[in-house]
Protein backbone atom coordinates (compact mmCIF):
# COMPACT_ATOMS: atom_id res chain seq x y z
CA UNK A 1 0.00 0.00 0.00
CA UNK A 2 1.44 3.57 -0.95
CA UNK A 3 2.12 5.98 2.24
CA UNK A 4 0.36 8.96 3.37
CA UNK A 5 0.86 11.89 2.23
CA UNK A 6 1.73 14.50 3.94
CA UNK A 7 0.20 18.20 3.18
CA UNK A 8 1.16 21.52 4.05
CA UNK A 9 -0.95 23.74 6.73
CA UNK A 10 -3.35 25.35 4.45
CA UNK A 11 -3.88 21.86 2.77
CA UNK A 12 -4.16 20.43 6.27
CA UNK A 13 -7.10 22.95 6.81
CA UNK A 14 -9.24 22.58 3.71
CA UNK A 15 -8.36 19.05 4.07
CA UNK A 16 -10.19 19.49 8.00
CA UNK A 17 -12.98 21.62 6.49
CA UNK A 18 -13.42 18.69 3.54
CA UNK A 19 -13.78 15.88 6.61
CA UNK A 20 -16.29 17.71 8.22
CA UNK A 21 -18.22 18.22 5.02
CA UNK A 22 -17.84 14.80 3.61
CA UNK A 23 -18.57 12.80 7.06
CA UNK A 24 -21.31 14.84 8.21
CA UNK A 25 -22.79 14.46 4.78
CA UNK A 26 -22.14 10.37 4.79
CA UNK A 27 -23.19 9.99 8.36
CA UNK A 28 -26.88 11.67 7.32
CA UNK A 29 -27.31 9.52 4.40
CA UNK A 30 -26.47 6.45 6.18
CA UNK A 31 -28.41 6.98 9.03
CA UNK A 32 -31.39 6.78 6.50
CA UNK A 33 -30.47 3.07 5.63
CA UNK A 34 -32.93 1.15 7.38
CA UNK A 35 -35.16 0.41 5.08
CA UNK A 36 -37.11 -3.31 4.15
CA UNK A 37 -34.36 -5.33 1.85
CA UNK A 38 -37.15 -6.68 0.55
CA UNK A 39 -38.72 -3.44 -0.95
CA UNK A 40 -35.20 -3.04 -2.91
CA UNK A 41 -36.28 -6.55 -5.09
CA UNK A 42 -37.93 -5.49 -8.69
CA UNK A 43 -37.75 -8.58 -10.73
CA UNK A 44 -38.54 -6.00 -13.43
CA UNK A 45 -35.44 -5.12 -13.35
CA UNK A 46 -32.18 -6.09 -15.39
CA UNK A 47 -30.98 -9.23 -13.51
CA UNK A 48 -27.79 -9.01 -11.13
CA UNK A 49 -25.32 -11.78 -11.82
CA UNK A 50 -23.55 -13.61 -8.81
CA UNK A 51 -20.55 -15.18 -8.27
CA UNK A 52 -20.78 -18.08 -5.32
CA UNK A 53 -17.97 -20.14 -3.88
CA UNK A 54 -18.33 -23.68 -4.24
CA UNK A 55 -19.24 -25.70 -1.17
CA UNK A 56 -16.14 -28.07 0.60
CA UNK A 57 -16.60 -31.03 -1.37
CA UNK A 58 -18.25 -34.25 1.23
CA UNK A 59 -15.22 -36.36 0.12
CA UNK A 60 -11.54 -35.72 -1.41
CA UNK A 61 -11.97 -35.00 -5.32
CA UNK A 62 -9.08 -34.79 -7.78
CA UNK A 63 -10.71 -32.14 -9.75
CA UNK A 64 -11.52 -28.64 -8.41
CA UNK A 65 -15.25 -27.87 -8.41
CA UNK A 66 -16.37 -24.45 -10.52
CA UNK A 67 -18.05 -21.02 -9.33
CA UNK A 68 -21.30 -20.62 -9.94
CA UNK A 69 -22.46 -17.38 -11.92
CA UNK A 70 -26.19 -17.01 -10.91
CA UNK A 71 -28.22 -14.04 -12.21
CA UNK A 72 -31.43 -12.60 -10.51
CA UNK A 73 -32.11 -9.77 -7.98
CA UNK A 74 -30.46 -9.41 -4.84
CA UNK A 75 -33.13 -8.76 -2.56
CA UNK A 76 -30.83 -9.12 0.86
CA UNK A 77 -27.07 -8.92 1.42
CA UNK A 78 -25.56 -8.47 4.55
CA UNK A 79 -23.43 -10.19 6.94
CA UNK A 80 -25.14 -13.53 7.39
CA UNK A 81 -26.46 -14.08 3.93
CA UNK A 82 -27.38 -13.24 0.21
CA UNK A 83 -30.62 -13.86 -0.91
CA UNK A 84 -31.55 -13.89 -4.72
CA UNK A 85 -35.10 -13.90 -6.15
CA UNK A 86 -34.29 -15.35 -9.56
CA UNK A 87 -37.12 -15.79 -12.71
CA UNK A 88 -36.77 -19.67 -12.31
CA UNK A 89 -37.12 -20.45 -9.01
CA UNK A 90 -40.66 -20.22 -6.92
CA UNK A 91 -38.63 -19.55 -4.03
CA UNK A 92 -35.69 -17.07 -3.14
CA UNK A 93 -32.61 -18.58 -3.11
CA UNK A 94 -30.25 -18.19 0.11
CA UNK A 95 -26.38 -18.51 0.44
CA UNK A 96 -23.85 -17.67 3.15
CA UNK A 97 -23.02 -14.32 2.43
CA UNK A 98 -19.00 -15.43 3.13
CA UNK A 99 -19.48 -17.73 -0.22
CA UNK A 100 -20.41 -14.24 -2.59
CA UNK A 101 -16.91 -13.75 -4.40
CA UNK A 102 -18.68 -10.45 -6.47
CA UNK A 103 -21.80 -9.20 -7.26
CA UNK A 104 -22.37 -6.97 -10.76
CA UNK A 105 -25.33 -5.18 -10.47
CA UNK A 106 -27.79 -4.71 -13.33
CA UNK A 107 -27.21 -1.02 -13.60
CA UNK A 108 -25.08 1.55 -12.05
CA UNK A 109 -25.52 5.43 -12.17
CA UNK A 110 -23.02 7.47 -14.34
CA UNK A 111 -21.57 8.58 -11.02
CA UNK A 112 -21.57 5.43 -9.09
CA UNK A 113 -19.19 3.93 -12.80
CA UNK A 114 -17.03 6.85 -12.35
CA UNK A 115 -15.77 7.04 -9.04
CA UNK A 116 -15.21 3.25 -9.21
CA UNK A 117 -12.94 3.90 -12.20
CA UNK A 118 -11.58 6.76 -10.55
CA UNK A 119 -10.51 4.52 -8.36
CA UNK A 120 -9.14 1.98 -10.38
CA UNK A 121 -6.90 4.70 -11.95
CA UNK A 122 -5.82 5.91 -9.07
CA UNK A 123 -7.59 9.11 -8.57
CA UNK A 124 -8.68 8.76 -5.01
CA UNK A 125 -10.00 11.87 -4.45
CA UNK A 126 -12.45 11.68 -7.12
CA UNK A 127 -13.90 8.94 -5.68
CA UNK A 128 -13.89 10.20 -1.98
CA UNK A 129 -15.72 13.43 -3.10
CA UNK A 130 -18.64 11.67 -5.35
CA UNK A 131 -19.69 9.80 -2.53
CA UNK A 132 -22.32 11.71 -1.21
CA UNK A 133 -23.88 12.25 -4.41
CA UNK A 134 -24.36 8.23 -4.99
CA UNK A 135 -25.55 7.85 -1.45
CA UNK A 136 -28.07 10.48 -2.07
CA UNK A 137 -29.42 8.49 -5.22
CA UNK A 138 -30.32 5.60 -2.64
CA UNK A 139 -28.63 2.34 -4.56
CA UNK A 140 -29.06 -0.95 -2.86
CA UNK A 141 -28.09 -0.97 0.63
CA UNK A 142 -25.05 -3.67 -0.07
CA UNK A 143 -24.36 -0.97 -2.80
CA UNK A 144 -24.09 1.94 -0.45
CA UNK A 145 -22.34 0.26 1.81
CA UNK A 146 -19.83 -1.49 -0.85
CA UNK A 147 -18.96 2.08 -2.20
CA UNK A 148 -18.72 4.03 1.00
CA UNK A 149 -16.16 1.29 2.08
CA UNK A 150 -14.25 2.30 -1.56
CA UNK A 151 -13.91 5.51 -0.46
CA UNK A 152 -12.50 5.00 2.94
CA UNK A 153 -10.15 3.00 1.40
CA UNK A 154 -9.45 5.72 -1.58
CA UNK A 155 -9.58 8.27 1.91
CA UNK A 156 -6.58 6.57 2.93
CA UNK A 157 -4.80 5.97 0.05
CA UNK A 158 -4.79 9.90 -0.48
CA UNK A 159 -3.55 11.04 2.82
CA UNK A 160 -7.29 11.32 4.67
CA UNK A 161 -6.68 8.57 7.32
CA UNK A 162 -8.99 10.48 9.66
CA UNK A 163 -12.00 10.28 7.02
CA UNK A 164 -11.19 6.76 6.35
CA UNK A 165 -11.68 5.65 10.12
CA UNK A 166 -14.50 8.00 10.82
CA UNK A 167 -16.36 5.64 7.55
CA UNK A 168 -15.26 2.64 8.85
CA UNK A 169 -16.72 3.38 11.86
CA UNK A 170 -20.04 4.82 10.29
CA UNK A 171 -20.32 1.53 7.96
CA UNK A 172 -19.44 -0.60 11.09
CA UNK A 173 -22.49 -0.20 13.13
CA UNK A 174 -24.90 -2.38 10.34
CA UNK A 175 -24.32 -5.82 9.42
CA UNK A 176 -21.66 -6.14 6.74
CA UNK A 177 -20.95 -8.71 4.05
CA UNK A 178 -17.51 -9.60 3.37
CA UNK A 179 -17.15 -9.01 0.04
CA UNK A 180 -17.83 -4.90 1.98
CA UNK A 181 -15.32 -6.10 4.62
CA UNK A 182 -12.84 -7.26 2.33
CA UNK A 183 -12.10 -3.23 0.88
CA UNK A 184 -11.67 -2.35 4.71
CA UNK A 185 -8.46 0.09 4.25
CA UNK A 186 -6.42 -2.03 5.59
CA UNK A 187 -1.79 -1.80 5.46
CA UNK A 188 -1.82 -5.77 4.20
CA UNK A 189 2.20 -4.80 3.18
CA UNK A 190 4.79 -2.94 4.92
CA UNK A 191 3.51 0.43 5.83
CA UNK A 192 5.18 3.42 7.77
CA UNK A 193 2.18 6.21 9.10
CA UNK A 194 3.70 9.41 9.65
CA UNK A 195 3.09 11.12 13.24
CA UNK A 196 -0.52 11.89 12.76
CA UNK A 197 -1.39 8.92 11.94
CA UNK A 198 -0.14 7.18 14.11
CA UNK A 199 -1.79 9.31 16.77
CA UNK A 200 -5.24 8.36 15.35
CA UNK A 201 -4.80 5.00 14.72
CA UNK A 202 -3.35 4.85 18.11
CA UNK A 203 -6.73 6.81 19.26
CA UNK A 204 -8.85 4.09 18.24
CA UNK A 205 -7.19 0.85 19.30
CA UNK A 206 -9.63 1.08 21.85
CA UNK A 207 -12.53 1.75 19.79
CA UNK A 208 -16.18 -0.20 20.14
CA UNK A 209 -15.62 -0.08 16.28
CA UNK A 210 -14.20 -3.86 16.11
CA UNK A 211 -13.75 -2.67 12.30
CA UNK A 212 -11.97 0.45 13.14
CA UNK A 213 -9.35 -1.44 15.81
CA UNK A 214 -8.59 -3.66 12.93
CA UNK A 215 -7.69 -0.79 10.45
CA UNK A 216 -5.91 1.13 13.36
CA UNK A 217 -3.63 -1.91 14.47
CA UNK A 218 -2.64 -2.97 10.85
CA UNK A 219 -1.36 1.10 10.36
CA UNK A 220 0.83 0.56 13.52
CA UNK A 221 2.77 -2.45 12.83
CA UNK A 222 5.58 -0.85 11.92
CA UNK A 223 5.89 1.82 14.48
CA UNK A 224 7.00 2.43 18.14
CA UNK A 225 3.04 1.66 19.30
CA UNK A 226 4.03 -2.23 17.05
CA UNK A 227 3.47 -3.94 20.69
CA UNK A 228 0.24 -2.83 21.57
CA UNK A 229 -0.95 -2.92 17.96
CA UNK A 230 -0.14 -6.76 17.94
CA UNK A 231 -1.92 -7.55 21.30
CA UNK A 232 -4.89 -5.85 19.80
CA UNK A 233 -4.94 -7.78 16.78
CA UNK A 234 -4.38 -10.76 19.10
CA UNK A 235 -7.83 -9.99 20.98
CA UNK A 236 -9.48 -9.67 17.78
CA UNK A 237 -8.60 -13.08 16.42
CA UNK A 238 -11.44 -13.64 18.83
CA UNK A 239 -13.98 -11.86 17.39
CA UNK A 240 -16.93 -13.45 16.62
CA UNK A 241 -17.58 -12.44 13.20
CA UNK A 242 -15.51 -14.68 11.14
CA UNK A 243 -13.59 -12.09 8.32
CA UNK A 244 -12.67 -9.93 11.34
CA UNK A 245 -11.02 -12.91 13.33
CA UNK A 246 -9.52 -14.29 10.11
CA UNK A 247 -8.08 -10.57 8.78
CA UNK A 248 -6.60 -10.15 12.37
CA UNK A 249 -5.21 -13.58 12.19
CA UNK A 250 -3.24 -13.06 8.96
CA UNK A 251 -2.33 -9.66 9.51
CA UNK A 252 0.04 -10.86 12.48
CA UNK A 253 2.27 -12.88 10.02
CA UNK A 254 3.29 -9.26 9.28
CA UNK A 255 5.31 -9.21 12.45
CA UNK A 256 6.84 -12.55 11.92
CA UNK A 257 10.55 -12.66 11.54
CA UNK A 258 12.21 -14.36 8.77
CA UNK A 259 13.59 -17.57 10.27
CA UNK A 260 9.77 -17.80 11.44
CA UNK A 261 8.18 -17.17 8.06
CA UNK A 262 10.30 -19.94 6.72
CA UNK A 263 9.23 -22.15 9.59
CA UNK A 264 5.36 -21.02 9.37
CA UNK A 265 4.90 -20.73 5.68
CA UNK A 266 3.30 -24.01 3.97
CA UNK A 267 0.77 -23.69 7.59
CA UNK A 268 -0.01 -20.04 6.74
CA UNK A 269 -0.67 -21.19 2.76
CA UNK A 270 -2.57 -23.62 3.79
CA UNK A 271 -4.51 -21.45 6.32
CA UNK A 272 -4.91 -19.09 3.64
CA UNK A 273 -6.95 -21.35 1.50
CA UNK A 274 -9.25 -21.98 4.12
CA UNK A 275 -10.12 -18.08 4.07
CA UNK A 276 -13.13 -17.14 2.01
CA UNK A 277 -12.18 -16.36 -1.47
CA UNK A 278 -13.45 -13.25 -1.38
CA UNK A 279 -10.99 -12.08 1.85
CA UNK A 280 -8.30 -14.02 0.49
CA UNK A 281 -6.40 -11.03 -1.86
CA UNK A 282 -5.79 -8.99 1.31
CA UNK A 283 -4.22 -11.54 3.28
CA UNK A 284 -2.41 -12.91 -0.02
CA UNK A 285 -0.58 -9.62 -0.69
CA UNK A 286 0.85 -10.12 3.50
CA UNK A 287 1.94 -13.43 2.76
CA UNK A 288 3.54 -12.51 -0.91
CA UNK A 289 5.63 -10.03 0.72
CA UNK A 290 7.33 -11.89 3.92
CA UNK A 291 7.71 -15.12 1.94
CA UNK A 292 9.97 -12.80 -0.46
CA UNK A 293 11.32 -10.87 2.14
CA UNK A 294 12.45 -14.45 4.30
CA UNK A 295 13.98 -15.43 1.08
CA UNK A 296 10.83 -18.05 -0.86
CA UNK A 297 11.04 -16.66 -3.81
CA UNK A 298 9.59 -19.66 -5.24
CA UNK A 299 6.66 -19.74 -3.42
CA UNK A 300 6.17 -16.53 -3.11
CA UNK A 301 6.07 -16.15 -7.22
CA UNK A 302 3.59 -18.87 -7.27
CA UNK A 303 1.21 -17.17 -4.62
CA UNK A 304 1.54 -14.01 -6.72
CA UNK A 305 0.66 -15.60 -9.82
CA UNK A 306 -2.41 -16.95 -8.64
CA UNK A 307 -3.55 -13.71 -7.49
CA UNK A 308 -2.96 -12.26 -10.90
CA UNK A 309 -5.03 -15.20 -12.48
CA UNK A 310 -8.42 -14.73 -10.48
CA UNK A 311 -11.02 -14.44 -12.74
CA UNK A 312 -12.71 -12.24 -10.32
CA UNK A 313 -12.11 -8.29 -10.03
Amino acid sequence: MPGMMQGNSRSDRNGFQSAICLTAAVAATLLCIGSSYAQQADLAQPADRVWIEPLPPSEPRWYPQGIQILKGQVVRFDGEQLQLSMADREEDLVVRSDRVIWVEPSERSDEEQAAIDAYREGDYGSTLTGLPEILNQRPPIWRQQWITMLAADAAWKSGRAEIALELVKQLDRRSLPPLVLAKLPIAWRRYEANSKVSALARSHLDDSSAAAKLVAASWLLNSPDRTQAVETLKLLRREPRRPIAMSAAALLWRVATPPQVQQRAETWQQQLEQIPMTLQPGPAQTLIEKLAAAGLSEQANRLKWSTELTPIR
